[in-house]
């Protein structure tokens, strides 16, 4: 059976790997690249704010995680001093995304009070409905810290993520970039998402 529970360190190596196993395909055949995937993508969260981590564990192995920030100041402040160095000296133009990727999220920070996650699934796991249930308790979790919504930017229209984030009950509220959609879910209706996916 699959819990959802709060992050603990001896998750850190699973979380990851599921990072990188879930990432680019063109990223994991070299493997300063799939180190990258995590720099990028949760390593912030697992050093600086693990409080604000939930995995998906089945029967003792990590299968799926989400992670979010409630610290705008720390979250700029580590990603830039701390991340940014490292990510740019893999490859200078991830640096540069990386930079984009953060300013965009700080900026959606403040038209919606923060919010903003990254969450991913291991491919075994995908499909059986544990995105909506993590979704769902980190929406609860940052209703409770009095945030209004759950946010993410994404490639596009067409991708799967698109899909399913609408189908969650995300709207799409801007475009950043080079038209990438901004897509928010207001936490005044988690209750509603507790009922369907957590009882």
């Amino acid at each position: 059976m699959i819990e959802l529970r709060k992050y603990k360190t001896s998750d850190r190596d699973a979380v990851r790997k599921i990072c990188i196993d879930t990432g680019a395909k063109s990223f994991q055949k070299k493997e300063d690249l799939c180190e990258s995937l995590a720099l990028m993508f949760v390593d912030y969260y697992l050093n600086f704010e693990p409080e604000n981590v939930f995995v998906a564990d089945d029967e003792g192995r990590v299968c799926g995680y989400i992670v979010t920030s409630t610290n705008k100041k720390l979250f700029e402040e580590k990603c830039m001093e701390v991340l940014y160095p490292k990510i740019k000296k893999i490859r200078w133009w991830l640096g540069v995304f990386f930079k984009i990727c953060t300013k965009s999220s700080l900026k959606m920070d403040e038209m919606l009070g923060g919010g903003g996650f990254h969450i991913n699934i291991d491919e075994a796991h995908q499909g059986n409905k544990l995105g909506p249930k993590l979704l769902t308790t980190m929406g609860v979790h940052l209703k409770k810290k009095g945030f209004k919504y759950l946010y993410l930017i994404t490639k596009n229209r067409k991708t799967r993520g698109y899909s399913f984030y609408s189908h969650y009950g995300f709207e799409e509220i801007c475009t950043f970039g080079i038209g990438q959609p901004a897509l928010a879910f207001s936490l005044e209706n988690i209750k509603e998402k507790v009922n369907k996916y957590l009882s």
